[in-house]
C-alpha cells in the first residue's frame, strides 16, 4: 500500500507540471490561444477561396489541424498578393505560415519538416519558341513572375541575360500578360501553368526549372521544444492524410507530399 500511495503521490505531482510545460510550448506557438496563420491568398498551390468566402487548401487545413490539436482558436490572415504577403514577415502579423524555403525565407524562419514539393516551370507566350528552360536565358527575353514569389527569389539569383518582369498582382494575370505580348514567358508553379495554359490557346509549357519544397514556418527565437512540437504536429498531420485530402480537393497538379 505504501508503494501504491507513492505512486499516486508521484503522479500528482509531476502531471500538474507537464501540463504546465506543454501549455508553455503551446503558448509559443499560438500566444493567447490563438493561432494566427500567415496566408498568401495569390498563391493558390497553398490557398483556395472558396464560394462561401472562407479559405481552404494546404495552408489553411494544416492551421485548423494545428490549432485544433493545440486547444487554440485558427485565425486566417490573409493577403491578396505575394508582395504584402513577403513584408508582412517582417512585421509580426502572424505565428506561423507556410512558405517555400527559399534564402530570404531561410534568414527569418525555422521550418518544420516539407509539407508539400512543387515544381516551377516556363509557360510560353503563343508564337514564342524555346527548345528547352536553358535556351530562355538570353537578352532580349522577358520573363514573368510573381512578384516576391519563389519562382521571383530563385530567377532573381539566376537569370544573367533575360529580363524579368515582376508582376505586382501575382499570377492574376498570366494570362493577359502572354497574350498582349508584354512578356515572352511567365514563371510559376505547374498547377497555375496548366490551368492558364488551357485557357490561352498557343501557349505551351517549356519545361522544369526549379522545384521548391514546402513547410509550416515559425519566426526564429522560438525554443527547441517548440520546433519538436511543431514537427510532430506537421508529421502527424501528413500521416492523417490532411495534406494529402487538401491536395485533392483543390485539384492541386505536380505537387507532391515528401515522406516524413
Amino acid at each position: 500500500m505504501r508503494g501504491l500511495r507513492w505512486i499516486v503521490l508521484t503522479m500528482m505531482i509531476v502531471a500538474p507540471v507537464t501540463a504546465l510545460a506543454q501549455s508553455v510550448i503551446d503558448a509559443e506557438l499560438a500566444p493567447g490561444g490563438k493561432l494566427r496563420f500567415g496566408l498568401n491568398g495569390a498563391n493558390s498551390t497553398v490557398v483556395t477561396r472558396n464560394a462561401d468566402g472562407t479559405v481552404g487548401g494546404v495552408a489553411p487545413e494544416l492551421g485548423r489541424f494545428i490549432a485544433g490539436k493545440i486547444g487554440a482558436s485558427f485565425v486566417p490572415v490573409l493577403y491578396a498578393t505575394s508582395e504584402a504577403y513577403t513584408d508582412s514577415m517582417e512585421k509580426g502579423e502572424w505565428d506561423i505560415c507556410v512558405t517555400g524555403r527559399n534564402p530570404r525565407a531561410d534568414m527569418k524562419f525555422d521550418y518544420s519538416p516539407d509539407v508539400i514539393a512543387v515544381e516551377y516551370v516556363l509557360l510560353a507566350a503563343p508564337g514564342k519558341e524555346f527548345g528547352d528552360v536553358s535556351h530562355v536565358d538570353r537578352p532580349g527575353v522577358r520573363i514573368g513572375v510573381a512578384r516576391n514569389a519563389s519562382a521571383d527569389v530563385f530567377l532573381s539569383r539566376s537569370l544573367k541575360s533575360a529580363q524579368l518582369l515582376r508582376e505586382p498582382d501575382g499570377v492574376a494575370n498570366v494570362v493577359e500578360l502572354l497574350r498582349d505580348g508584354k512578356a515572352d514567358l511567365f514563371a510559376t508553379g505547374t498547377g497555375v501553368a496548366l490551368d492558364a495554359a488551357a485557357r490561352l490557346p498557343g501557349s505551351k509549357i517549356v519545361g522544369v526549372f526549379h522545384k521548391v519544397s514546402f513547410a509550416v514556418a515559425i519566426p526564429k527565437g522560438r525554443s527547441a521544444a517548440a520546433q519538436g512540437r511543431l514537427t510532430a504536429l506537421v508529421n502527424e498531420a501528413k500521416a492523417a492524410g490532411v495534406v494529402t485530402k487538401a491536395i485533392e480537393q483543390a485539384g492541386l497538379k505536380g505537387v507532391q507530399v515528401p515522406p516524413n
